[in-house]
């Protein structure tokens, strides 16, 4: 018999020795893993909101004259201050000058007009008494005195309208502030409401920003503070809380003023802004290690032998802990390092 042929008859008979149904297989022994916890610890907190945005002047005005015409005269230079009234510049105005003096002229016609009509009348009514004039002749007079008053009316208005066109030569700034923008000289010329200066009240400066929609104790006449870049913090107050969130961001119009702000602070800069509550809220401080930040904030609980997923709004991180709000009992005990193998509910 070749070796082969040995071969497969152990095989054959190592088969037919092997059992029906295999034994059952021995459970291994495995310890769970050790779930160390914290107790969470009940404080007070004052709220706070950090902001970013933009400071911008109080008040600014874009100026540009109502009529087209060429620059005759600058009367400011940008960088100056100005009061409300004051005239920036002036367009040539000839023209409307001469226009001016016609319509004038206009208005002592009708008025010499009027004054005749108004003699000639007084005459009729003396021959009217005596029968002398004839029905006609005093309507036709009456007629004329109404004709004439009103032609002075028409031409009175129209003097008006070209005394207005010659002030219109003349660019007045609307409010006080400083001129930040505006032509280098004069002679160019200029459309009717085209933009040529620009003045703003830098007497107080304000961030228009927003916050996050949970920030909803917010109000008006709050403490602030601006940081810009490389400069101390400035004291300011929330002047305006929209009460409704933007539509786009869900979130709260926020804007916060300084007054009399210092030289670090100017126009058109980036700030950040910090507003503190005026009131400690109930919340609870536990460790950064029980923090999961995925998917959204939140802490595992443990209750009994589970471990149950609490949301968190984290309100403030530090060195001892992290402050958060959130529907935590005072003895809570929350797991260091959660896992999904802790067995989370």
């Amino acid at each position: 018999m070749t070796v082969v042929s040995v071969l497969f008859l152990l095989a054959a008979c190592s088969e037919e020795a092997a059992p029906t149904a295999s034994p059952a297989p021995v459970a291994a022994s495995v310890a769970p893993a050790a779930v160390r916890t914290a107790p969470v610890e009940a404080v007070q907190y004052r709220p706070v909101v950090e902001l970013t945005g933009t400071l911008s002047a109080v008040a600014s005005v874009q100026l540009g004259f109502d009529v087209p015409g060429r620059i005759e005269k600058l009367l400011v230079d940008r960088g100056e201050r100005v009061k409300k009234g004051k005239p920036i510049a002036r367009l040539d105005d000839s023209m409307a000058k001469a226009q001016a003096a016609q319509a004038e002229a206009a208005v002592s016609g009708a008025r010499a007009q009027l004054a005749a009509g108004e003699a000639t009348l007084g005459r009729l009514e003396k021959l009217k008494a005596a029968g002398g004039v004839s029905e006609q002749q005093w309507s036709d007079a009456t007629a004329g005195i109404a004709a004439g008053r009103a032609g002075v009316e028409q031409a009175e208005a129209a003097l008006r309208l070209a005394r207005t066109h010659v002030e219109n030569h003349v660019l007045r700034s609307p409010i006080s502030g400083v001129v930040s923008n505006g032509p280098d000289n004069a002679g160019m010329m200029v459309g009717a409401g085209t933009p040529i200066f620009l003045v703003e009240d830098l007497s107080a400066l304000q961030v228009k920003a927003t916050a996050p929609e949970s920030a909803s104790w917010l109000a008006e006449g709050q403490d602030a503070e601006i940081i810009v870049p490389g400069g101390e913090p400035v004291k300011a107050r929330v002047s305006r809380v929209i009460p409704s969130l933007d539509m786009a961001t869900r979130r709260i119009p926020v804007e916060v003023r300084v007054d009399d702000p210092p030289a670090t602070l100017r126009a058109n800069g980036f700030a950040r802004v910090s507003v503190r509550g005026a009131a400690d809220i109930p919340a609870f401080k536990v460790p950064a290690a029980a923090v999961v930040a995925r998917p959204d904030f939140c802490v595992f609980v443990k209750d009994g032998e589970s471990v149950k997923r609490v949301p968190v709004e984290v309100l403030e991180r530090g060195a001892d802990g992290v402050t958060v709000r959130a529907s935590l009992a005072a003895d809570a005990q929350v797991v260091l390092d959660p896992t999904t193998e802790a067995g989370a509910e």
